[in-house]
């Protein structure tokens, strides 16, 4: 019986950690455009290339800007001038 309850309740961690893991895989850079190739779908921010999202390559930004990214597994989810 008590087997069973720890058992339960590992695999009630597990389903937590699993549907966890995407939030803690995002970050946020903040940072200037230091190149941008649009056709390519690739950023450059603050001497990291990244690529860009289909939503993200539509924003208009140009090098130069300041920018406040979102980034998941390397790819630009979010993108807004600071």
């Amino acid at each position: 019986m008590v087997m069973k309850k720890l058992l339960a309740g590992f695999l009630v961690l597990v389903v937590l950690v699993a549907f966890s893991l995407p939030t803690l895989a995002k970050e946020t850079v903040k940072g200037k455009i230091e190149a941008l190739d649009k056709e390519a779908k690739k950023v450059t921010i603050g001497g990291t290339e990244y690529s860009l999202g289909d939503e993200v390559s539509q924003v208009e930004v140009k090098v130069g800007d300041e920018v406040e990214a979102t980034i998941e597994r390397g790819v630009v989810k979010e993108l807004k001038q600071t």
